[in-house]
């Protein structure tokens, strides 16, 4: 039987819908990173691109390691040219590393290439390879004309020709943006790109890690604090916080230094940084602890003392929840904190697919 990465990570067998799988449990940290790979047809939607691949951008940089790698590929390789005229490189579809994941990506004139055999060919060999499967939009289309849809749940756009969903007796579509179904992926268009993917996140590494990065793009998203602009007793609070990491200072001892009750320096810290005082007295403690650690200043039990932790039990949980990792990886400078893998995308070296040799 084939065992998709859906498969693998699920506790058992259910029905198909987006909470069949089940996140990664903390004894499988160790897991090899998720291989996916991006099949682009010519005039492929780059929008639609860049929605699935910053969200894995984003999920390493947030997990402080490589949950997720990535390859550019192609039927023939070299220059693709997408919709908009920009020229992307890839690699042969059949050059591409082990895969645990393949998504079909097209454009609004999917028949450019699509019809002809060899990509048929290749297509319904894929779709027959223990890995999941997916397409973005309009390409979901073509999984469903060579059957790869068939007895799965698909989110699909309408149809360019009238009566094409008719003469598809086997899809089930939703009426969703995306739908995640075992081993299938789809979704209607570039808008539902990043649902897909978060759907994908949240199946294979927990629903956690989507939600640590969506604060931080709602922390990315805030506009920059003129800090010398700021009200006099928000910098003495800030200043204070500063100055007593190690032994840290209770808010309303906090509220009592600076003049003002507590209910009001909550206030104050809601209206000009967005989060509460103690939220952002821990964000502070963490990341000097992190600055700590990879600078090797010190063991774990020594930083989480000087960071104002209680204990060695509590300064790992707190960390791991911020950083999405155990304070061990950051030892010594130990984490590898990956901004991307786009330098990874293309392969410069022939190396065989999970899914064996491809038909010529």
């Amino acid at each position: 039987m084939a065992i998709s990465v859906f498969d693998v990570f699920k506790p058992g067998e259910g029905a198909a819908s987006s909470h069949t799988v089940g996140p990664l449990r903390e004894c499988e940290s160790d897991r090899p990173a998720l291989r996916i790979g991006f099949w682009l047809i010519e005039a492929f939607d780059s929008y639609a691109l860049a929605n699935a691949l910053e969200p894995l951008r984003l999920a390493n940089q947030v997990a402080g390691r490589t949950l997720y790698q990535w390859d550019i590929l192609s039927l023939q390789g070299g220059a693709l040219n997408a919709s908009n005229g920009i020229a992307t490189a890839t690699t042969r579809l059949d050059q591409a590393q082990a895969l645990d994941v393949l998504i079909l990506c097209g454009g609004d004139s999917l028949h450019a290439g699509a019809d002809q055999p060899d990509f048929r060919q290749q297509l319904c060999h894929w779709a027959m390879q223990p890995i999941s499967l997916g397409a973005l939009g309009k390409a979901g289309w073509l999984l469903a004309q060579v059957g790869a849809l068939d007895g799965w749940r698909c989110s699909l756009p309408e149809p360019d020709a009238p009566g094409s969903l008719a003469a598809l007796n086997e899809l089930t579509p939703v009426a969703a943006p995306f739908c995640v179904d075992r081993q299938r992926l789809t979704c209607v268009g570039p808008q539902a790109v990043q649902g897909l993917m978060h759907e994908l996140l949240a199946q294979t590494h927990g629903r956690g890690l989507v939600l640590r990065m969506e604060k931080h793009a709602e922390r990315q998203a805030r506009p920059l604090q003129a800090m010398h602009n700021a009200p006099a007793r928000l910098q003495a609070a800030l200043a204070l916080m500063g100055d007593h990491l190690s032994r840290t200072l209770g808010i309303d001892e906090l509220a009592e230094a600076i003049g003002m009750s507590r209910r009001h320096l909550e206030r104050l810290f809601k209206r000009s940084l967005g989060c509460s005082p103690s939220r952002h007295y821990l964000d502070l403690r963490l990341q000097r602890a992190r600055q700590l650690l990879q600078a090797g200043e010190g063991s774990m039990a020594e930083v989480a003392q000087e960071c104002g932790f209680v204990s060695l039990q509590h300064f790992a949980r707190c960390y791991r929840q911020y950083f999405g990792a155990h304070p061990r990886e950051d030892v010594d400078g130990g984490l590898r904190v990956i901004a991307g893998c786009q330098s990874t995308s293309i392969l410069n070296v022939p190396a065989p697919s999970r899914a064996g040799s491809l038909p010529h």
